[in-house]
């Protein structure tokens, strides 16, 4: 769904709450499909950047597009002098593949991951840098007449952002009408799913889960909003804890406090793990 939707519209928004999986879905679903070939209408070939835009978007956008297209720019741009060719106007990006055209004829992958860091910074004087941001993205995603009669349109983008942020992105000319063409709400994982989440990583690593451990997990998960980084870190410590054996067991799971108690079980363990010292800096803190 999120590859038939970038496909037609060239932007995407993966908007959900905290810890839903929005940035897991995009970069082991859609990414992973387009590099398998399952966007029929663009090129087979794709280079992929995958940013966070922070306080200096421009700058973390340079580094990435170096980083990822070499030898295409590598040669000719530093950070720096790429930071300010993508400053110069919104079709920047056009203009950097119209000079410099991908090898293979693939297809530019943006991603912009925790799109709503952008918001924070707004009023910390980056206004203006934001703006020139978000419209640098919005155009590179739009067709780009490079001959009479013929258009470059081989930039697509893709963006997550918490949806409690969705309200913000009004403030900028253009994106709360892309974000309306290209809204992808993530949704909750069903029992099925989550079941896949807990075996299939077992399956992959010749491991073993106990059936009470796996119906205790869903029963716990089931009703939790946060359920997907509270499942990731109680599997991650009950591997932890069978590395040597690979068999989850439900008493490894009560041990840990199961799915409500397991980060503060984990707190504590490690508070107590400090020194006096530590401690008392880790209380004030």
């Amino acid at each position: 769904e999120l590859i038939a939707r970038l496909g037609s519209q060239h932007f995407l928004a993966v908007i959900g709450n905290s810890g839903c999986g929005k940035s897991s879905l995009v970069k082991t679903g859609l990414m992973a499909g387009l590099e398998a070939g399952l966007l029929a209408t663009a090129s087979s070939y794709w280079r992929i950047v995958e940013l966070r835009p922070g306080n200096h978007p421009f700058q973390a956008l340079a580094e990435k597009l170096l980083d990822e297209l070499q030898p295409e720019l590598a040669d000719h741009y530093s950070a720096s002098s790429l930071q300010q060719r993508l400053r110069q106007g919104s079709l920047s990006l056009h203009e950097l593949l119209a000079e410099h055209p991908l090898a293979d004829n693939a297809q530019l992958l943006i991603v912009c991951d925790q799109f709503e860091e952008l918001f924070r910074y707004v009023g910390q004087g980056a206004d203006f840098e934001a703006a020139n941001f978000v419209s640098l993205l919005l155009a590179g995603s739009k067709a780009y007449p490079i001959n009479p009669g013929q258009v470059a349109h081989s930039i697509y983008v893709v963006i997550t952002m918490r949806s409690d942020f969705l309200s913000d992105c009004a403030q900028f000319a253009g994106l709360a009408e892309a974000i309306n063409q290209g809204l992808y709400l993530t949704p909750r994982l069903n029992a099925q799913q989550l079941r896949a989440a807990i075996e299939e990583p077992a399956l992959v690593c010749a491991g073993e889960i106990e059936p009470a451990v796996i119906s205790q997990l869903l029963d716990d998960a089931e009703t939790n909003p946060d359920q997907l980084p509270l499942l990731q870190h109680v599997l991650m410590r009950l591997w932890d804890l069978a590395k040597d054996h690979k068999h989850i067991t439900l008493t490894d799971y009560e041990q840990l406090g199961g799915l409500d108690q397991v980060l503060s079980s984990h707190a504590d363990e490690v508070y107590r793990a400090l020194s006096k010292r530590q401690q008392k800096l880790a209380h004030i803190s």
